[in-house]
């Protein structure tokens, strides 16, 4: 398994490295919710995934949503529809390990 981040970078490298990942295999999947995401827990995590998230308030750029295969979000009640970035990778990153753990 492969585990690596890259934070603070330009986005024209994001979008060289979701390339090389991509040609690698790999799923490139956002955290972020739009019109088509799918929700975290109807998710079925490829093994090899990079997931992107965005900054705070900010989100994912638009053009690196334009990179991604999937948008997936955590489903939420009531009005508020935002959780902490940091708080969301988390939660990504534990459902993710939760599949892998199950295969």
């Amino acid at each position: 398994r492969e585990v690596g981040s890259c934070f603070g970078s330009p986005s024209g490298k994001y979008e060289s490295i979701l390339g090389e990942k991509e040609t690698g295999g790999f799923a490139i999947l956002g955290l972020e919710q739009t019109a088509n995401s799918v929700a975290l827990d109807q998710y079925n995590f490829p093994t090899k995934t990079v997931l992107v998230l965005g900054r705070e308030k900010e989100g994912i750029p638009v053009e690196i949503i334009h990179m991604l295969d999937t948008c997936i979000e955590i489903p939420q009640l009531g009005v508020v529809r935002s959780l902490n970035v940091h708080v969301s990778g988390a939660i990504a990153l534990w459902e993710y390990t939760r599949q892998q753990r199950l295969h």
